[in-house]
């Protein structure tokens, strides 16, 4: 009989045991996969988000000296046109400030093309679906951005186009209507920013979340198992105690006899 009891209680023990090993197996791969998320999420944001951000504030910088070229360069553009100064300095002036409008289209348009790049590249990495969905409007926003761009150029090409063969008043048309597309895509250009920058905060703030969020899993997980495991300890100081108690009775009873 005692026998028996005693094969019931090890079987007891080593059902505890049991579970006290699945649990900590439990929080082990849970706090891995957890881990792996979030690792993951912050090298996206730390490779990718921040520096798409970067790039984007870097086109916002180099549309604004571009813009100031632009301006200089149909400064005297028109000079040459109404022949107010057709001289060798002016003509200098002009072919410099359309040399650096050229420039700072090509590192636009290049730095239009990277941050595109960029973002589909994140989000083949990301796996939480909010940051994917973010980058993809990033994406898109850079692409209709890009086409607006290229609009932007071809009307500043005409307007040369026009001062050259000294059409003034076609001239001013073209640049008014090209002022409203510039105007246009900076107003594009700095919601994109704000966007892209908020995205990042938030992508930070989820990882941070998500982080203290698999710390107290962790936590409650390690908690249930310590109480598994005083649970198990004190049963078994119960179980050996009244052991003793009963052999020390049947000791008695046998000395007794």
């Amino acid at each position: 009989m005692n026998q028996l009891k005693s094969t019931k209680r090890k079987e007891k023990i080593s059902w505890l045991t049991g579970v006290l090993f699945l649990l900590l197996l439990g929080s082990g791969v849970a706090s891995i996969y957890f881990l792996f998320q979030i690792n993951n999420e912050f090298k996206v944001v730390l490779k990718h988000e921040i520096p798409i951000t970067e790039m984007i504030s870097r086109i916002t910088v180099h549309k604004l000296e571009q813009t100031s070229w632009l301006e200089r360069a149909l400064r005297y553009a028109e000079i040459a046109a109404r022949g107010q100064q057709n001289d060798e300095e002016n003509t200098r002036l002009l072919n410099e400030a359309k040399a650096k409008f050229k420039e700072f289209s090509a590192k636009v348009s290049e730095e239009i093309d990277n941050a595109s790049n960029m973002s589909t590249e994140a989000q083949k990495l990301a796996q939480a679906e909010g940051m994917r969905n973010e980058l993809r409007s990033v994406e898109g926003s850079l692409i209709s951005i890009r086409e607006e761009y290229a609009d932007y150029i071809n009307h500043v090409n005409e307007l040369f186009a026009l001062f050259v063969n000294g059409k003034l008043s076609d001239a001013e048309k073209v640049a008014n209507e090209t002022e409203k597309i510039e105007k246009h895509f900076n107003q594009r250009l700095e919601s994109l920013l704000f966007e892209s920058e908020n995205n990042t905060r938030r992508s930070l703030t989820s990882i941070g979340e998500r982080e203290g969020k698999a710390t107290i899993f962790a936590a409650m997980i390690i908690s249930i198992a310590l109480l598994f495991t005083v649970v198990t300890l004190f049963l078994n100081s119960i179980y050996f105690s009244s052991r003793k108690v009963r052999a020390s009775r049947y000791g008695r009873n046998q000395n007794n006899t």
